[in-house]
């Protein structure tokens, strides 16, 4: 150990959430961290004053390592925001994203665990979990501007659209098959159908 002055902080938190990802964050102690690091416990507590601070900027970080970056990719940069939320659920299944995908959502896995009852992590998982459900009510709003009619509020519509999320990456985790089948037909019912074109137009996106 004592590579303190080398490994930066941003080296630590891709580290430690990448740590957390794998085992859960009640699995995860302080020794574990300390070995992972190569930085003794001191060195840890100066930087981020407590292993459950560190755990929680190691959840935002992952926030924004990984769910912001698809968030970019899918909701805020598509030129069509219903195809965008239908691509940002279904590209999961693509063979580049499955690998993610297969881990599960470090938010989800962590609000099931003890850890979740800790303030500080609690409100990362939090933070995150709001993330996700304004960046799917704005392209929701971008679509109803666009023209389309929706049953709903953009906030209930993006809460219904976030539940479903959350049981498509937990049973693509255990490793049932159909989904990509089974999440259209719940988009479908949550956005309305696609027409034949749009829906041609993102088959071709995901081979």
């Amino acid at each position: 150990m004592g590579q303190t002055a080398k490994t930066t902080d941003a080296k630590v938190l891709d580290i430690t959430f990448d740590l957390v990802w794998q085992r859960g964050c009640d699995a995860v102690s302080i020794r574990d961290l300390e070995v992972a690091l190569d930085i003794r416990a001191p060195s840890i507590y100066r930087r981020f004053h407590s292993r459950d601070q560190l755990l929680a900027a190691a959840i935002d970080r992952y926030v924004d390592k990984i769910i912001r970056q698809r968030i970019r990719q899918f909701l805020i940069d598509a030129d069509d925001p219903l195809d965008g939320i239908r691509q940002y659920y279904l590209s999961n299944t693509e063979v580049e994203f499955q690998s993610l995908a297969r881990r599960g959502c470090l938010l989800v896995s962590t609000s099931q665990q003890t850890a979740f009852k800790i303030p500080v992590i609690r409100e990362a998982v939090t933070r995150g979990f709001n993330e996700m459900e304004s960046a799917l009510a704005a392209a929701i709003d971008r679509a109803a501007a666009q023209g389309h009619q929706f049953q709903c509020a953009a906030d209930e519509l993006a809460l219904a659209l976030t539940q479903s999320h959350i049981g498509f990456l937990v049973l693509m985790r255990s490793g049932k098959d159909g989904l990509d089948a089974a999440m259209t037909v719940a988009l479908d019912a949550l956005l309305g159908p696609q027409n034949l074109g749009t829906r041609k137009s993102a088959a071709a996106k995901l081979k």
